[in-house]
């Protein structure tokens, strides 16, 4: 899915009127398959401890304001809230660069992408955007948590087989509706977080908002909306179905269990 989100980037990054695929076919064009995929390495050495945080507090703070019993909503939105401005924080270096190095091919790898803008611009601008990307996240995962739950409850029965598409569905279309009405502030941060590289100077949230909607309308909002809804159906159906998938393996899913239901892949 790595190509996809390279592909939202450009279009969020220079404001094209190109379509999705006119912006792929560009990117194949002037630099091959490798422009697909540059600046991957950097997310993935970010992502990994990143999640594996964000799951575990998620978890924590299920519990603690008691998502388990009552009206879940308020709950599931708190400890969605708390693991997101955690795992946030581990993660928006590896973005920044990520984001620097898929919009720009003046990079020998994404170590000398780091090394290039802690010299230019300091190690502040490793974290540029992630006051918004907290203010983008926190409601993403509040909706995208509130819309997963009770589909996933209402997907999955108790039954001879586990079902994991029953999560995977679910985990898909809440990626769709977050991702959807989230992209106004994901087209902020990519704006902050690749300004060194774009040729413009933006600077905080709100000043971003406000030149994007003077100089693009509520178009400059949702450039790059139909990349980034396909790329959280997909990475998040994958993610939450492997995930439940796991904590139904290891007894820690909050599923009924019988004497007959086994936990298969389809």
């Amino acid at each position: 899915m790595f190509p996809v989100d390279t592909i939202k980037t450009h279009m969020q990054a220079h404001n094209t009127s190109l379509t999705f695929r006119q912006t792929g076919r560009q990117i194949y064009q002037t630099g091959g398959t490798r422009a697909l995929f540059r600046g991957m390495t950097a997310i993935m050495a970010s992502a990994a401890p990143a999640h594996a945080v964000y799951f575990t507090m998620y978890e924590y703070f299920r519990r603690l304001f008691g998502a388990n019993s009552g009206d879940p909503s308020l709950a599931l939105g708190l400890a969605g809230a708390c693991a997101t401005i955690i795992s946030d924080g581990i993660l928006a270096p590896g973005d920044t660069i990520k984001q620097r190095c898929q919009i720009s091919n003046n990079y020998r790898n994404p170590l000398a992408c780091a090394r290039h803008v802690i010299q230019r611009e300091g190690y502040r601008a490793l974290w540029a955007g992630y006051t918004t990307t907290i203010v983008m996240n926190v409601p993403f995962h509040a909706i995208y948590l509130n819309v997963y739950e009770p589909l996933r409850k209402f997907l999955v029965v108790p039954s001879e087989k586990y079902d994991i598409m029953a999560h995977v569905v679910a985990g898909g279309g809440a990626g769709v509706v977050a991702a959807c009405l989230t992209n106004p502030l994901d087209v902020t941060r990519t704006r902050l977080q690749t300004r060194g590289d774009i040729g413009k100077a933006y600077v905080g949230m709100f000043p971003t908002l406000r030149e994007i909607y003077v100089n693009e309308g509520m178009r400059g909002f949702f450039l790059g909306v139909q990349p980034r809804m396909l790329f959280h159906s997909v990475s998040a159906g994958v993610l939450w179905g492997s995930y439940e998938y796991f904590k139904f393996v290891f007894g820690a899913s909050d599923i009924p269990p019988s004497d007959s239901l086994e936990p298969i892949l389809p």
